[in-house]
């Protein structure tokens, strides 16, 4: 029962942090496209297009510190599985990396939504 409902709560936060997310960078001038494309091995948490960019959005909040921040979360694992579900959803849109321009931001939460950081093009090759 706790782990369900700790479950839940968890998926609300995130949610709620996504949101933020979501609404700063519209404030900015990007487009809310698309959010939560799951697929095997990879979720997009936000889409959104910056004029003709595609912008593939990892949203993540870390409270406390003592398992490192929330950019230090994004490990080689979770970019490689972030770049496979963009990869997966430009080819259901007949497009790939070589003819879309894109770009891989991460937004990083601390405690609170006033605790953000926005690194645009944290995937910069």
């Amino acid at each position: 029962m706790f782990a369900t409902l700790n479950k839940r709560l968890h998926r609300q936060q995130g949610k709620f942090f996504e949101n933020a997310a979501r609404r700063y960078l519209e404030r900015q001038g990007l487009r809310f496209l698309e959010e939560n494309v799951a697929f095997k091995g990879g979720e997009l948490d936000l889409i959104m297009l910056d004029g003709e960019t595609f912008v593939f959005v990892e949203v993540r909040q870390r409270s406390h510190t003592q398992f490192g921040s929330a950019i230090e979360s994004v490990d080689n694992r979770k970019q490689a599985c972030w770049l496979h579900a963009a990869e997966l959803w430009l080819a259901q849109k007949q497009l790939s990396f070589e003819d879309a321009d894109c770009r891989f931001d991460l937004i990083a939460f601390g405690k609170n939504v006033h605790d953000m950081e926005w690194l645009p093009n944290f995937l910069d090759d």
